[in-house]
């Protein structure tokens, strides 16, 4: 009697799909985990398009969204397929763009505009679908995400003043969140696609694939226009119209954004000089992500970088000692 022979185990595209799918359907209907993993996806997509070729990927990426669509539409369920589509192209599109060798400033920015659109699309789209302004889509999901936020709170073993002081300024909050919102979109892509892009270059390096052109992005620099960018904007705050404060605060938020991107090149540049231990350096970016008032100096550091070359300091104290 000849056995039957599963041609899964030596079939690298069935795995490829398996793992990909997996991934996908656990960001659908796995609530905490899925959220996480959903960040993530850029990178297992970016990884697996290094790894295993990007024609493959696409493949298993697309074969897998069109799974999870077609359960969505026929059983009716409300699932993150936008999100899942959006980040799942914006992983691809950073091992694209890393295959032909391109800037890390092609990495970051092309994948980062792919999302910042796809939200534009979905608050427009989605506004003009239920006969709303856009905008009032947009203070609508905000205090939504403020309430879920509180009832969250609620759960924890937190003090009933911190959780009453964001009940008592509800409006307050969401009144400021959008009017920043234009700035938090684009912060929030950028950083998403950095935070990937970062992830998936670690573990390509353990596996010794490297290029180049990504190996010193802690020499990695703002251009010089940036800081007038950052001056103009600032000073537009002392005009006193209501939408030229808007458009300067956004774009304001956004250049500190990009100085403090700066700023943490350099204190990786300064961590890479002295041979610091990793468990050093994942507990000084534990700390920033904790207590975000330490961004300033390092926004301070990014900045001062123009006119200091903190860079070209450290390097030359490295040669002295």
């Amino acid at each position: 009697m000849n056995k039957i022979s599963i041609p899964f185990p030596h079939n690298p595209f069935l795995k490829l799909l398996l793992i990909i799918s997996s991934f996908i359907f656990a960001i659908a209907f796995i609530p905490v985990i899925g959220s996480i993993f959903l960040i993530l996806l850029p990178m297992i997509l970016f990884f697996n398009g290094t790894v295993n070729g990007r024609i493959k990927t696409s493949a298993a990426f697309l074969i897998s969204f069109s799974l999870l669509f077609f359960l969505s539409t026929l059983l009716d369920l409300d699932l993150p397929t936008i999100a899942i589509f959006t980040m799942g192209m914006a992983g691809l599109l950073i091992a694209q763009i890393t295959a032909q060798n391109g800037s890390v400033e092609k990495i970051i920015i092309y994948p980062a505009l792919f999302i910042i659109s796809a939200i534009c699309f979905y608050f427009i789209y989605g506004g003009l679908a239920i006969s709303v302004n856009p905008w009032q889509l947009v203070e609508k999901y905000i205090a939504a995400t403020i309430e879920a936020n509180v009832k969250f709170y609620s759960q924890l073993p937190l003090k009933m003043e911190d959780i009453n002081f964001i009940k008592d300024n509800e409006i307050n909050i969401i009144n400021s969140l959008t009017q920043i919102f234009p700035a938090l979109v684009v912060i929030a892509a950028t950083l998403i696609v950095w935070t990937n892009f970062l992830l998936g270059k670690r573990i390509l390096g353990k596996a010794g694939i490297a290029w180049p052109n990504l190996t010193a992005l802690a020499r990695w620099k703002a251009p010089d226009l940036i800081i007038w960018i950052f001056i103009i904007s600032g000073g537009l705050f002392f005009v006193p119209h209501k939408d030229i404060n808007f458009f300067s605060l956004n774009i304001f938020l956004v250049t500190c954004f990009i100085y403090l991107l700066q700023g943490l090149a350099i204190v990786s540049f300064f961590f890479q000089s002295k041979n610091a231990p990793l468990f050093f350096r994942y507990f000084f970016y534990f700390l920033i992500a904790v207590q975000q008032i330490l961004m300033i100096p390092i926004v301070v550091v990014g900045l001062f970088d123009i006119w200091i070359d903190f860079r070209k300091f450290f390097q030359k104290d490295q040669t002295t000692t």
